[in-house]
């Protein structure tokens, strides 16, 4: 992924905010996440997330890794996409966003890395 590279993150017809990729590594790709006043609706849902994969990542409480699944069900629920300024983007991934930064992964792999949306 190529740091610079823009993409918005729409709910809908709703633009939720902007993501300025910074770079990626082999798990996910990275970026500074400028939110749009639309997106206070969804941010204690990407909180709760951030959160809930802290305590995940130190505590093997299965009831943890429920809630935390089940949340991670509600986000993918919301239908998010990602799109470029080209119209390209991604309809299937996972996303984190903890105050301005953020990461997102695509869960389908393809030979080509944009999906039309």
């Amino acid at each position: 992924m190529i740091p610079g590279t823009v993409y918005t993150l729409e709910h809908g017809p709703t633009r939720l905010g902007t993501l300025i990729i910074t770079g990626s590594d082999h798990l996910a790709v990275h970026g500074h996440f400028e939110p749009c006043p639309e997106f206070a609706l969804y941010r204690p849902l990407f909180d709760e997330d951030a959160a809930l994969a802290e305590q995940v990542a130190g505590d093997p409480d299965p009831a943890l890794l429920i809630r935390a699944e089940a949340l991670l069900d509600r986000i993918l629920a919301l239908g998010l996409v990602l799109r470029s300024a080209r119209g390209t983007g991604y309809r299937d991934f996972l996303i984190s966003i903890e105050g301005n930064h953020a990461g997102f992964r695509p869960l389908t792999p393809r030979r080509n890395p944009y999906d039309h949306v």
